[in-house]
């Protein structure tokens, strides 16, 4: 897996992070709000929204209310990207589907939104 998204220059939290935004299509995600979705630090949320801005793919704009806050935006490029990854996310699935069968992967994937729930680091 790592090495397909290498190919798409993303790293699985980066990728699941823009094709959030792309899901989402709001432009009034804030990075705290994206760290909490994703349980993870604002620190490494930071870091995961500069790569991607770095890349041109999302941009940060000032909360017109607030100056002291931003909202993260996808570009265009970002958009393209995005539906680049859903494929990825769809070719690793299958693959995986494939490999262990369906119901073990519902079955994993329940397990691991399970634990998740509990707060459990998985990683």
């Amino acid at each position: 897996m790592n090495k397909r998204l290498k190919k798409e220059d993303v790293n699985l939290l980066q990728g699941l992070v823009l094709t959030a935004l792309f899901f989402e299509g709001r432009s009034d995600l804030s990075p705290s709000s994206l760290a909490e979705q994703f349980k993870t630090s604002r620190g490494n949320m930071s870091h995961i929204l500069s790569h991607l801005e770095y890349k041109g793919w999302v941009k940060r704009v000032l909360d017109p209310k607030d100056a002291r806050k931003f909202f993260i935006e996808l570009k265009p490029e970002g958009k393209k990207k995005a539906l680049t990854l859903i494929k990825v996310y769809d070719q690793i699935q299958n693959h995986f589907e494939k490999e262990l069968g369906s119901a073990a992967c519902q079955k994993a994937a329940s397990m691991i939104l399970k634990l998740a729930d509990t707060g459990a680091t998985i990683f």
